[in-house]
């Protein structure tokens, strides 16, 4: 097992070298960072540190860094002028209630989309050549993600967290990506086709998590999905949205039903053909209010969410009750 970050190369000739194909940009590799100097040089390296046939580029947004971020992303365009684009913005978008992933993306003249936030990084020099490769021979495929570590931050030690892994390649069904409890795969898998992706753009914003749903968007046709660990996802990062989040029960009640509200709008979107594939996900939301009302002494309030469950037409309800149980007694 070695989880240590990629080096990047001494300079563009090293990366350019291994590229067949150079009529086109085919992937873009786009990280997005807020106040991460600690952590954003192994995104950068994992990012340039990628062997592929394929021409790329690596599009990184600052949403308005008062750490040393900037400064450390300058040093990188400077060496590498013709592989990175900066997105500098001047004033922050997310506390515009922009969701900057997006913003990225528009950016990108990429093919492919393969993301990497800012205090994730790659640990596998073929993990984009691989995918690519995926892609182009799954036509009917829009992403395709992979197996990861994750590391706890404030100890430093490997964590299980993410509930759904594979043993082996292979194309798992979109119900997965709604029945999985919590995320089903670490953002810093994703590649995906850029096109597919901008043309939910309008709707990006009104999501309270983006991960999620480009999941459930690009996954319609399945996923496949890759069994080696080639990335490392940090749990608890330092100025982490959901490490602030975490120790703030309101704003977790306020996101779960602003989940519900947007799943919703994505059944709609998508002409009322993800209903039953949204009933698993409302369940597993409701746990989660649930289990936040318990945990502020409103028991009543729990009750009451918990009274919804109830009246979804899930086919494996007991599990799911036994699920909850569980989940509330661990708390």
């Amino acid at each position: 097992m070695n989880i240590n970050p990629l080096q990047a190369p001494e300079d563009e000739a090293s990366i350019i070298k291994h590229w067949k194909y150079i009529d086109k940009i085919y992937i873009s590799c786009v990280c997005i960072t807020y106040n991460q100097e600690n952590y954003i040089k192994d995104a950068i390296n994992g990012m340039l540190a990628q062997i592929t046939d394929y021409r790329f580029e690596v599009i990184i947004h600052d949403d308005v860094s008062t750490d040393n971020t900037r400064d450390i992303l300058l040093e990188y365009k400077n060496k590498y002028p013709n592989i990175i684009k900066l997105v500098l913005q001047k004033e922050n978008q997310y506390k515009k209630g922009k969701k900057i992933i997006p913003l990225a993306v528009s950016k990108a003249q990429g093919e492919y989309i393969a993301l990497c936030e800012g205090d994730d990084y790659w640990i596998n020099k073929n993990k984009i050549d691989s995918q690519i490769k995926i892609l182009n021979q799954y036509r009917n495929i829009n992403i395709c993600v992979h197996n990861a570590y994750v590391l706890e931050n404030k100890h430093n030690q490997l964590i299980n967290l993410f509930k759904f892994q594979v043993k082996k390649n292979r194309t798992v069904p979109p119900i997965k990506i709604y029945s999985t409890s919590g995320q089903f795969s670490p953002t810093a898998a994703y590649f995906f086709r850029k096109n597919l992706f901008l043309n939910f753009i309008s709707l990006y914003d009104e999501f309270p998590i983006l991960d999620f749903f480009i999941e459930a968007i690009l996954g319609n046709n399945g996923v496949f999905y890759l069994k080696d660990k080639s990335s490392v996802y940090r749990y608890n990062s330092i100025g982490s949205w959901t490490n602030n989040e975490l120790n703030d029960t309101i704003l977790s009640l306020i996101r779960n039903q602003r989940m519900l509200e947007a799943l919703d709008l994505l059944n709609y979107t998508m002409n009322n053909t993800l209903k039953d594939k949204v009933e698993y996900k409302k369940s597993d939301i409701y746990k989660n209010i649930v289990v936040l009302h318990l945990k502020s002494g409103s028991y009543s309030k729990a009750f009451t969410a918990f009274s919804k469950i109830k009246k979804m037409k899930i086919k494996n309800y007991t599990k799911i009750l036994y699920s909850y149980f569980k989940s509330i007694i661990n708390k």
